[in-house]
């Protein structure tokens, strides 16, 4: 089987603005049981910026528009959509980035080539040579600091009370973990909505979960934190400055 077509949702508005003729591209990849609504809080802000912003539905979703098939996966998703981008919508991109939490770390790894900037939230970092960010918590249950490892040698820490500050260019290899008692978990880093939408979904499970002690990706976390909007406010500036600094914008 092979990908023919994207499918594109109009937007419920009357004021939605045509595609533009060129710009930076990001693509958003989303984690296992995720949706194309995941980073929809950070792709509204980069939206805002400039940027043509793309989230595929990856095969592994809760959400999927369509059944799995074997033979489509998170690479001839990307594989297509970048040629639906330049061929179907007839979009120049002037360079390209992609956003991944947690599985979706996977995706920013292996897709495009060393031209691209990459951004990977709760998950593994990137070794490419290319510009790359790294976000991660010590709160996370799901993929926990411990394993992943000790961060390749060429990434910079950064200083969560700083990194509001302009002064210099953030570094081309930069991380940022939280580490203070309250930081965020696995999921604190996807926008409010998904979120306390499945909160509300796994509501009668997580209990029992919980006492069989099942993962459930810290959902059980956030449903006590509720900490989405909070963790936005650090992670989604930091992202959009990351990308303007270190891809082409026209």
């Amino acid at each position: 089987p092979t990908l023919t077509s994207a499918k594109v949702y109009a937007a419920p508005r009357t004021n939605v603005l045509p595609l533009p003729s060129s710009g930076p591209v990001v693509i958003l990849a989303h984690g296992f049981l995720g949706s194309r609504f995941d980073l929809s809080h950070l792709a509204e802000e980069l939206a805002s910026q400039g940027f043509i912003v793309v989230s595929p539905e990856m095969p592994e979703s809760l959400a999927a528009s369509y059944p799995r098939t074997d033979g489509i996966d998170r690479a001839s998703i990307v594989n297509k959509l970048l040629d639906t981008i330049e061929n179907d919508w007839m979009i120049r991109p002037s360079s390209f980035g992609i956003v991944g939490h947690s599985l979706g770390t996977g995706t920013v790894i292996s897709s495009g080539d060393d031209s691209w900037t990459r951004v990977s939230i709760a998950g593994k970092p990137s070794e490419r040579a290319s510009p790359a960010l790294f976000i991660g918590s010590k709160n996370d249950g799901a993929v926990s600091l411990a394993r992943i490892g000790a961060l390749p040698s060429d990434y910079v820490m950064l200083d969560e009370g700083s990194i509001t500050s302009r002064d210099t260019p953030l570094p081309s290899k930069a991380a940022l973990i939280f580490d203070r008692p309250d930081a965020p978990n696995h999921i604190s880093f996807l926008a409010e909505g998904p979120n306390d939408a499945m909160v509300q979904f796994l509501s009668p499970l997580l209990p029992v979960a919980q006492a069989m002690e099942i993962p459930v990706l810290d959902f059980d976390k956030y449903a006590k934190v509720r900490d989405s909007r909070s963790t936005a406010e650090k992670v989604v500036p930091l992202v959009s400055r990351y990308l303007k600094e270190n891809m082409k914008m026209d």
